[in-house]
């Protein structure tokens, strides 16, 4: 059994630690062993939920209590990214399924990120430095205790000290989510003609799409106008995975005088990236704007590690790269290969256009020099007010890959599209836009996978350089999508165009968002929540959001969906029987009898949802975005928010298609093993171990706020995935065992600002501890699944006096 193996054979345990069970069950207080005149003194207090409050004198003190908690927690998790992105991971773990480990560890090293880490680690902010590098010592603190031993990974050669600069490279990966971290297997595949064959696994594709229903978010920001306190409101609302890397963990960071945030982090990342103070609150969707740019280079005759720019011959650069590889009698073995970048970047082997020789593909990322991801949010954590915050965007501009939307407690609501996008001239543009009037054009097929391919022949697609900008040849905050409001601003993750649909924002670079074109169905259904206004809409009579109204609005479940079609298609049902699919004929009425019951929602009873889903996958996903098979309204810019629109008539004579797509929805669903009558609780859910915890909840195709769904793609760590049996349905992520879910809603929050400061609920669905053995795995994800919101404890009295408190004071070098 190779460690990797064994790993995934035992429970992935993460906070089996005594320290971490006496202060989330409130035993009293503990001691960490001290030294005197220790360099870091801080206290962590965990409160219900296991959330620790961490208080300290100074920065470094803080991150040192910080990085210690979250070791408590994750350790495991994060040491394992260190050495994916330090490319060590075939040395530790052996080759991998099909060389996988190999691969990575190639591309990780073509990267050079530990290096360019090193590089620019001297060039921090004094305040960033502090902080890391206090996170670092907490974090290796609590690997050298004996409690450390409880880890699952304890005793593997790869668990060892951290360095500051490990951390600084592993931020930098995070900030290639949408770029680097995206082609890594097509960085692992490039190598010229006649070199050794590349290693390119299955479980590696060439690009790796990011689904922005399963890895993205909804967020609001409410001014004065629409809130019942007539201050801001915040709901944040990411979609991220349930398990790997990209879980958050939640804590709260206090430096008397100097910082006072609270909030949710990727793992790994000290400070907060979603969250509040008593001034600001924020919060982030994925930005589908563009984060490179990819380049054809056409290749010397002869030389295809040498391309033509300009009209003159330039070499690529040729980086030798050795990795060892664990053997199976536990021997290491080299295995070299040699990687080459253009003056762009790294070459790619990219689908359907490898590298022959007579051209080759490489790429510029906008984020591989973002140096400036902890002291962006770090200024953002300290803003004392609206324009503070705005303008840690301006002079950071650390922002790699989402939207911001923000409020405070004056009641301003601000949005901005801030994160890193190429800046290129019109001409370009205008160049790139004739090639992809041409359908079958490489720029036209890779579009298809959000990669815009420019001519690298020529400086004329070159990033222009423009005053402002956080590197050279990026768009600069200046021109940014932007907007300050007093009723609301929100995202979804469709572009900046509707932050508010009162105010569309328009004339930006396409790179930075499509404007003028269908919105999704969750956008839709998140600003009809947010535009109606009146008695029976989401925030009733007054149009003024409570708390609680806030709250039930985005765990409604509505379908948008639903709203618009439902009706429409149980009239057309009444004069239906049956339907054709894969060749049987099915009775439809029981079908059309549950759609007519059915109340459009997404809840956990919900009969007739289910059903619903797959009616609309029976059409297809593209149906709901422009009139055709299923909608007879077209898109019209005009109305963004209210088309594509109306069910398509009925055909006058012949077989009503709605028939054959009811009945192709009733036999896949009863592969399953479910009927048409099955509560969508029963059909979706979570797994804790064998207990089955039912989930509310959507995919995009039922255009509901609230996501729900399953996808391993963007799980690298080694915490195994939830199991689910053969898939039934890609769209719908139907399996054999149902909707099985791993990802969806993760950190939601509703915030309010009072006279008093700040006060919020939360979950954190899949909770602060990936141990099935706590019950800090299953606690909150049962509440979640009843709708039972928990209280945020922020205030000091409430810190104080919260039942579970349980101290630990943390001293050290």
């Amino acid at each position: 059994m190779t460690p990797l193996e064994s790993l995934h054979s035992r429970r992935f345990l993460g906070t089996t630690l005594l320290a971490l069970a006496l202060s989330a069950t409130g035993c009293g207080e503990t001691d960490d062993p001290s030294t005197n005149g220790a360099r870091y003194e801080a206290t962590v207090r965990r409160t219900a939920f296991g959330v620790p409050h961490i208080t300290a004198d100074d920065l470094g003190s803080a991150g040192y209590g910080q990085g210690y908690a979250f070791a408590q927690d994750n350790a495991c998790t994060l040491l394992d990214q260190i050495i994916k992105v330090r490319g060590e991971r075939a040395r530790y773990l052996g080759a991998g399924p099909n060389g996988v480990n190999v691969a990575t560890d190639f591309a990780y090293r073509a990267l050079e990120l530990t290096r360019r880490a090193q590089e620019s680690w001297p060039r921090e902010k004094e305040d960033v430095r502090e902080l890391i590098s206090g996170y670092v010592a907490g974090f290796n603190h609590f690997l050298s205790l004996p409690l450390a031993q409880r880890l699952p990974c304890a005793g593997e050669e790869w668990v060892k000290p951290i360095t500051e600069v490990d951390l600084a490279a592993y931020h930098r990966s995070l900030g290639l989510l949408l770029s680097g971290d995206r082609l890594i297997g097509a960085i692992a595949a490039a190598q010229p003609p006649g070199a050794p064959p590349s290693i390119q696994p299955k479980s590696l594709p060439l690009v790796r799409e990011v689904n922005t229903t399963t890895m993205g978010s909804n967020g609001w920001a409410l001014g004065a106008n629409r809130t019942n306190l007539g201050r801001g409101m915040l709901v944040s609302n990411p979609h991220f995975p349930w398990e790997g890397e990209f879980r958050l963990w939640e804590s709260h960071l206090t430096v008397p005088g100097k910082l006072n945030v609270y909030g949710v982090g990727i793992l790994g990342v000290p400070g907060v990236l979603i969250g509040f103070n008593e001034n600001v609150a924020w919060t982030h969707t994925v930005s589908a704007s563009s984060r490179f740019t990819a380049y054809m280079l056409p290749l010397v005759p002869g030389k295809p590690t040498s391309y033509v720019y300009d009209g003159q011959v330039r070499d690529m650069t040729a980086l030798p790269i050795t990795v060892q590889v664990l053997q199976a009698d536990g021997t290491l073995a080299d295995m070299s290969r040699t990687y080459y970048s253009s003056h762009y970047g790294p070459i790619l082997a990219l689908p359907g256009i490898g590298w022959n020789t007579q051209f080759t593909i490489t790429y510029r990322d906008a984020n591989i020099d973002n140096e400036s991801l902890i002291a962006q949010f770090l200024g953002m954590s300290r803003a004392n007010s609206m324009e503070e915050f705005q303008q840690v965007f301006a002079n950071v501009g650390g922002i790699p890959w989402v939207h911001t939307m923000a409020t405070d407690k004056q009641g301003n609501a601000w949005y901005a599209d801030a994160a890193a996008t190429p800046n290129l001239s019109q001409e370009t543009l205008q160049a790139w836009g004739q090639a992809l009037a041409n359908p079958d054009s490489p720029q036209a097929q890779l579009l298809r996978s959000s990669i815009v391919l420019l001519d690298g022949s020529t400086s004329r697609d070159e990033w222009v350089v423009e005053t402002g900008s956080r590197s050279p040849g990026l768009i600069p905050f200046t021109r940014a999508p932007k907007l300050l409001r007093r009723d609301f601003v929100f995202n979804a993750n469709d572009s900046h165009w509707l932050a508010n649909p009162e105010e569309p924002l328009t004339g930006y670079s396409p790179l930075q968002g499509q404007e003028g074109t269908p919105r999704s169905l969750r956008t839709r259904m998140n600003a009809k929540i947010l535009t109606e206004t009146g008695a029976g809409t989401a925030s009733g009579a007054d149009g003024r959001f409570t708390l609680n109204e806030l709250q039930d609005a985005i765990l409604t479940n509505r379908s948008s969906t639903a709203e618009m079609l439902l009706a429409d298609v149980v009239t057309r049902c009444a004069s239906l029987t049956t339907g054709t699919a894969s060749g049987q004929t099915v009775d439809v009425k029981p079908a059309c009898n549950v759609l007519a019951a059915w109340n459009g929602r997404y809840d956990t009873d919900s009969v007739g949802a289910i059903l619903w889903r797959q009616l609309l996958s029976a059409y297809g996903s593209g149906a709901l975005y422009n009139a055709g098979t299923l909608l007879a309204t077209p898109f019209s810019p005009a109305q963004p928010l209210t088309t594509p629109s109306t069910l398509k008539p009925a055909p006058e004579s012949g077989t009503d298609p709605l028939a054959d797509k009811l009945a192709a929805a009733v036999l896949k669903l009863k592969v399953a093993g479910l009927e048409v009558s099955t509560p969508l609780g029963q059909a979706q859910y979570a797994l804790r171990g064998t207990e089955r915890i039912p989930m509310h909840g959507g995919i995009d195709v039922d255009g509901v706020t609230n996501i729900c769904t399953y996808d391993t793609s963007i799980n690298s760590s080694l915490e195994p995935s939830t199991p689910r049996g053969a898939s039934l349905d890609n769209e719908t992520r139907l399996s054999v065992d149902g909707y099985v879910v791993n990802t969806g809603t993760s950190f939601l929050m509703a915030l309010e600002y009072t006279e008093n400061g700040p006060r919020a609920r939360a979950f954190l669905t899949y909770g602060q501890s990936a141990d099935p053995a706590s019950n800090l795995y299953r606690n909150q994800l049962q509440r979640f699944s009843q709708k039972q919101w928990r209280p945020i404890v922020f205030a000091e009295k409430e810190i104080a006096n919260d039942p579970a408190l349980g101290t630990t004071r943390l001293s050290g070098e």
